[in-house]
């Protein structure tokens, strides 16, 4: 699998390709859980972190959610063998007809959908959403190709070499082809880390385009 060669090095590669004085990637993990349990609402009984690699949204998902059951599920078998020590409280799994016999309340997932081919992306957009619970959320998290400092880190990102980048406008149309009828985006993650005293004021800017990454929000019925 192409990230299994990445697994050892992930957070070494992704820190290099953030300029200093920029976020680090503890923050942004947390961050993106901790709006994830914000769009959410209500306690979900089961969590499924799709594309989790090697669990650094998940080890925030099981502090942030003490009640739920969480489910990692990635490719790469590699990425999971470091997942499994570090976060023993969530189950990992790289066969997607295991997650499959079950449902969930709440999928979260974060800079994955541009690692999948694109016409692939609607193949698994429709998968999360055959075993999302009714009322339940999906929530995406994806670069903003607008953002001229996030294409830079992109281009800095060795694993996302082969990747390409998905509009916002893009990503809606997608989530209405597969029948989500209820869908939230806005843009997010406006300031670096020396700004980091406005970051406050972000739930005022998610219609404004630059935003280093958006969300989407979709609702199963």
């Amino acid at each position: 699998m192409e990230f299994d060669k990445y697994a050892e090095s992930y957070s070494s590669d992704l820190k290099n390709s953030i300029p200093a004085g920029f976020r680090t990637i503890e923050y942004f993990s947390t961050y993106k859980v901790e709006l994830a349990k914000r769009l959410a609402g209500k306690t979900p009984s089961r969590i499924l972190d799709f594309g989790c690699g090697i669990g650094q949204c998940s080890l925030h998902l099981v502090g942030n959610f003490t009640q739920s059951e969480v489910v990692g599920f990635d490719v790469s078998e590699d990425s999971l063998k470091i997942a499994r020590p570090r976060i023993p409280q969530a189950n990992f799994t790289s066969d997607w007809d295991q997650v499959a016999t079950q449902k969930y309340d709440l999928i979260f997932t974060s800079n994955v959908f541009h690692h999948i081919e694109p016409n692939e992306h609607l193949l698994w957009l429709g998968r999360l959403k055959a075993v999302l619970n009714p009322g339940g959320s999906l929530v995406i998290f994806e670069h903003n190709p607008i953002n001229p400092l996030t294409r830079m880190v992109f281009k800095r990102c060795i694993f996302d070499q082969d990747a390409t980048m998905i509009g916002q406008a893009k990503f809606l149309e997608l989530a209405e082809k597969v029948g989500f009828l209820h869908r939230t985006s806005k843009y997010t993650l406006f300031f670096p880390g020396s700004l980091k005293f406005l970051a406050p004021f972000e739930k005022f800017l998610g219609w404004l385009p630059l935003g280093a990454q958006y969300y989407l929000a979709l609702k199963a019925e």
